[in-house]
C-alpha cells in the first residue's frame, strides 16, 4: 500500500513534467517515452527501497552507501582481523584479547548491522505474519521485565552495542541505563540517536567507552540490575566480565544474561557443524562457546546465586508452535522476505557486486571483504541455529547474594 501511494505520488510528479515539455517542440511521442523511462525507475526506487525497509524501521539503508565511500569504522583492516582466526577450527578459541578482537569486529560490523539488521544487534522468536521487529521486541520486553526495576532505577547494559535493546529497556521500565562497550564509533552513534530522542530518554539512556573484562570509570556496590544481551559471546572467560558486574551491583542486584551456549544438537565430530561453528566463530568476533552447563559454572564462580535458567529462544515454539518464526530464520532463505537486506538472495551477492566496484577503483577494498566477513557469521550462526546445535539466548537471571560485598 505504501509503494501504491508513493507510486501515485511519483507519477503526479512525472505528469507535471510530461505537461511541461508540452509546451516545447518536441514530438507528442517522445513525451509519452520521456515519461516511461522516467516513471520506471521512479517506481523501483519507491517499491525496493519499502522493501528493504518494511522489516525493522531502524534499519538504516544508508549506511551501506556510507561504507562505499568512505570504509570501515577506524579505517579497520578485514585481512589483519582474519589473521586472529587464523587456525581456528571447529570450536576454538582465537590468537589475541578479547576485549580488542571486539574492538575490530565492531569498527568492522556496526554499519552492516544497522544497515541490514537495525540498531539492536540481537535475536528473537516471532510469529510468520510478523515484522522482524517484533522479534526485537519480544527479547528486549523479556529483559525488560526480568530486570524487575522501574524508574530511575540504575542499571548496566555490559556489551550495549549502539543503544538499542538499552533504550528498549528504557522506554520499558523508566530506568537509568548506562551502556558500556569497547568500540568508540558505537558510543558516538548511540549518543547520535539518543540526542534525536524527547529529553525523558536522554536523560535515562548514558553510554561510556569501557572493557567489560577490566572497568575502570564505574562506581562499584550502586546499581540496582545489569543485563547482557546477547553480549559474552566475545570473551572465552565469561567469570571475569560477570565479576565485573558482580562488583558494580548493590547486594541484591540482579543479573539478566542472554548468552550464547551450545545445545543437545551440537555434534563436535560432525564435519559440516565444525566448519559452520568456524564461520560463526570468525563471522561474529566471537570466542570459543561454552556449553550450558559451563556457562552456569562461570556465573556461579563470578559469585552469583542463579535463580532461574531456560533457553528463551526456544520458548518461540511452545508459545506459537507451527506458526513460529524462530531467531534463525531471517537469515536462511525464507518465503517472508521480511527482512530483505539479511535475506541469502541479497547478502550473498553483495560482497560480489562490492568487489566489482572495489576494481574499479569506487569501493574501498574492506568494504566488500567486511560484507563477506558477514555472511560467514550469517550462514555458520544460522545454520548451527537451524541444527538446534546452539542457542544465542540462554536465559540466565543471577542474584549477588544480601550478605555479599
Amino acid at each position: 500500500q505504501i509503494a501504491k501511494k508513493l507510486t501515485k505520488c511519483v507519477s503526479s510528479r512525472n505528469l507535471l513534467g510530461s505537461a511541461a515539455m508540452a509546451k516545447s517542440k518536441a514530438p507528442k511521442e517522445e513525451k509519452k517515452q520521456s515519461l516511461g523511462w522516467a516513471l520506471t525507475p521512479s517506481v523501483a526506487i519507491v517499491v525496493l527501497s519499502y522493501w528493504f525497509m518494511n522489516g525493522n524501521p531502524t534499519q538504516q539503508v544508508g549506511k551501506l552507501f556510507k561504507m562505499c565511500r568512505m570504509g570501515m569504522a577506524g579505517g579497520e583492516n578485514v585481512d589483519k582481523f582474519d589473521g586472529v582466526y587464523s587456525g581456528v577450527k571447529a570450536n576454538d578459541q582465537h590468537n589475541a584479547y578479547d576485549a580488542d578482537v571486539a574492538n575490530s569486529f565492531y569498527n568492522l560490523a556496526t554499519e552492516f548491522y544497522e544497515y541490514g539488521w537495525g540498531d539492536s544487534f540481537h535475536f528473537g522468536f516471532r510469529q510468520k505474519h510478523e515484522p522482524h521487529s517484533k522479534s526485537i521486541a519480544n527479547s528486549q520486553n523479556f529483559v525488560a521485565t526480568k530486570l524487575q526495576v522501574g524508574d530511575m532505577d540504575r542499571v548496566l547494559d555490559m556489551g550495549c552495542g549502539i543503544g538499542g535493546p538499552l533504550r528498549g529497556v528504557v522506554r520499558a521500565t523508566g530506568a537509568n541505563v548506562t551502556g558500556l562497550t569497547i568500540n568508540q564509533h558505537q558510543i558516538n552513534r548511540a549518543r547520535e540517536i539518543t540526542k534525536t530522542l524527547p529529553q525523558w530518554m536522554q536523560d535515562r539512556c548514558h553510554f561510556q567507552r569501557e572493557d567489560y573484562l577490566n572497568i575502570k570509570g564505574i562506581e562499584e556496590g550502586i546499581w540496582d540490575a545489569a543485563f547482557y544481551m546477547e553480549s559474552s559471546l566475545h570473551c572465552e572467560n565469561r567469570t571475569k566480565t560477570f565479576a565485573e558486574t558482580y562488583r558494580l551491583l548493590k547486594p541484591g542486584g540482579r543479573l539478566v544474561a542472554m548468552e550464547y551456549n551450545l545445545l543437545e544438537g551440537w555434534d563436535p565430530k560432525d564435519p559440516e557443524q565444525q566448519e559452520l561453528m568456524r564461520l560463526h566463530l570468525h563471522g561474529n568476533g566471537a570466542a570459543k562457546t561454552p556449553t550450558i552447563e559451563e556457562d552456569l559454572a562461570m556465573i556461579r564462580a563470578a559469585g552469583f546465586e542463579v535463580k532461574e535458567h531456560y533457553d528463551f529462544a526456544n520458548l518461540g515454539a511452545e508459545i506459537y508452535g507451527e506458526d513460529q518464526f524462530p531467531w534463525w530464520a531471517d537469515l536462511q532463505f525464507n518465503m517472508g522476505f521480511k527482512l530483505l537486506p539479511a535475506h541469502p538472495w541479497v547478502r550473498r551477492p553483495l560482497p560480489k557486486i562490492l568487489g566489482v566496484f572495489s576494481l574499479l577503483g569506487l569501493v574501498p577494498p574492506d568494504v566488500p571483504k567486511a560484507a563477506e566477513l558477514m555472511n560467514e557469521g550469517g550462514d555458520g550462526l544460522s545454520g548451527l541455529g537451524k541444527l538446534n546445535a546452539i542457542t544465542p539466548q540462554y536465559y540466565v537471571l543471577g542474584i549477588k547474594p544480601m550478605n555479599k560485598n
